[in-house]
């Protein structure tokens, strides 16, 4: 299999698993992102007239869900069994666009390639997670900083995961904006719960009607920056 069909097969599978997981589409402008190349460079890989080297091979396989070195000259298996020295053992999470999101009732994922973030496959497992139904999000303010969780962190969500569990956290819509929230039952009804004592007459609870259609994950992770 020459490299033009290695990658035009790969960037179709890919697509294939992001389509039936509701992700946004992987585009040849990540590709060439990712590797730090130019659009023409990519061009060149799909219709023959140029390979990528093994470096360019290891920096777009985890975007089109490959190893790296099967890319480069279709050794060893497909899809990853071990760490060869490159990011197999790790899998592509895509940060959420959420002012791209506000509105629209649907995610939309940044284009950016650089915000794609890596997390080992092992560690999302422990967490009974998996890469395609993971998503990233940014929190933007601090109405949940008695939490940890603070202005410019990112938090993983478990898109599998929307079933609301009293007192947990989760990635919701509230009138068409994504937030990180407390989800907590009350004389029968949710509320969004945010937690910020220093500053809790800016953050009421707020009531959720038809919590089903609301939720969009359960959150597991938070990190940020020192």
């Amino acid at each position: 299999m020459l490299f033009k069909d290695r990658i035009t097969a790969a960037f179709n599978d890919e697509n294939a698993r992001r389509r039936a997981a509701g992700l946004a589409r992987l585009k040849k402008t990540d590709l060439w992102k990712a590797a730090g190349v130019t659009s023409g460079a990519v061009t060149h890989w799909f219709n023959g007239s140029n390979d990528a080297d093994m470096a360019i091979c290891m920096k777009i396989a985890p975007l089109l869900g490959v190893r790296g070195q099967w890319l480069f000259d279709e050794s060893g298996p497909k899809h990853e069994t071990a760490d060869d020295g490159g990011n197999e053992d790790h899998a592509p999470i895509r940060l959420v666009d959420a002012k791209a999101s506000a509105g629209k009732g649907q995610l939309v994922f940044s284009d950016d390639a650089s915000k794609v973030l890596m997390f080992r496959r092992d560690w999302l497992a422990k967490n009974d997670a998996k890469p395609e139904t993971t998503l990233a999000f940014e929190v933007d303010g601090n109405s949940m900083v008695d939490l940890h969780i603070i202005d410019g962190s990112v938090v993983l969500a478990n898109r599998k995961k929307t079933e609301p569990v009293s007192k947990r956290v989760y990635v919701v819509w509230i009138d068409g904006k994504l937030y990180v929230k407390q989800l907590v039952k009350k004389d029968g009804m949710w509320w969004a719960r945010s937690h910020n004592a220093a500053e809790a007459d800016d953050y009421p609870d707020i009531l959720i009607q038809d919590l089903d259609d609301r939720v969009v994950g359960r959150a597991f992770w938070c990190g940020f920056g020192l």
